[in-house]
């Protein structure tokens, strides 16, 4: 991966969200770890006011979209309703909170119910039920790398799941069930863009990096091996990243020459 955020690279975005007047990317953000930073305890953290200006000035200038594992509810407040286009449970609550059938929130129901029995004892454990999914977070403790054996030994004997690894989480979604990537091809075709600049910090964001160019311009957060060709070092960056989006759009274009 390279360093979008490299003085070398500076034409990469400029080629790829264009100018003021010309069709607009669409600008995607995983929220944990991407807008916020990344926290321990399950319920998350805010943004930094700096990085929710930043977010009002792009959402005049671009379609702005928050993508994020967590309930549809969770997200839109945790971004504080800044994002025109809010998506929840990796893709499945696609704009707006969606009814979860009684066969979904019964199978969820079921996996908590086993996997809290055979977990019983286990340190540093959160179960983040979500109707249609669940989230198990094991990163609660010094002891979490234990834990994280037990979490991954209990989920693969469930049936009819989806397992979607996260960072000292595991999501657990029904096997039908969409990802991110579908999510933000839904989005494009809904808007009726052409593709996509997508920053995520996960495992659950390599289904979005893996559509590839020219659909997606891939941006990994932080630490790590991910699919996508670029990088921003730390989430702490990422006002530096949204900064050169906003001002590439608000540039005057560049005068024509005169007949």
């Amino acid at each position: 991966m390279r360093d979008l955020l490299h003085p070398s690279h500076r034409s990469v975005l400029a080629r790829f969200v264009g100018q003021e007047g010309e069709a607009p990317v669409l600008l995607a953000f995983d929220y944990d770890g991407v807008l916020a930073p990344l926290i321990r305890a399950p319920g998350g953290t805010a943004m930094r006011a700096t990085t929710r200006a930043l977010l009002v000035r792009l959402a005049r200038l671009y379609p702005v979209a928050v993508v994020s594992g967590r309930a549809w509810k969770d997200t839109r407040r945790l971004s504080q309703g800044v994002a025109p286009h809010v998506v929840g449970n990796h893709g499945f609550e696609l704009l707006h909170p969606v009814p979860v059938p009684a066969a979904v929130q019964r199978a969820v129901r079921g996996w908590h119910r086993a996997l809290g029995a055979e977990l019983e004892g286990v340190p540093g454990l959160h179960f983040e039920q979500k109707r249609s999914t669940l989230a198990i977070h094991y990163g609660l403790s010094t002891a979490w790398r234990r834990a994280e054996r037990a979490v991954y030994a209990a989920a693969n004997r469930l049936e009819g799941t989806r397992l979607i690894p996260g960072k000292r989480v595991l999501n657990v979604l029904p096997a039908a069930f969409p990802n991110k990537g579908d999510a933000v091809r839904t989005l494009l075709a809904r808007l009726g863009l052409q593709a996509a600049l997508y920053c995520g910090d996960d495992v659950t964001d390599e289904d979005v990096f893996r559509l590839g160019a020219p659909m997606v311009l891939g941006v990994h957060v932080g630490p790590g091996q991910s699919l996508a060709p670029w990088k921003v070092a730390t989430q702490a960056r990422m006002d530096e990243l949204l900064t050169r989006l906003a001002t590439l759009r608000e540039a005057p274009r560049k005068p024509g020459r005169r007949r």
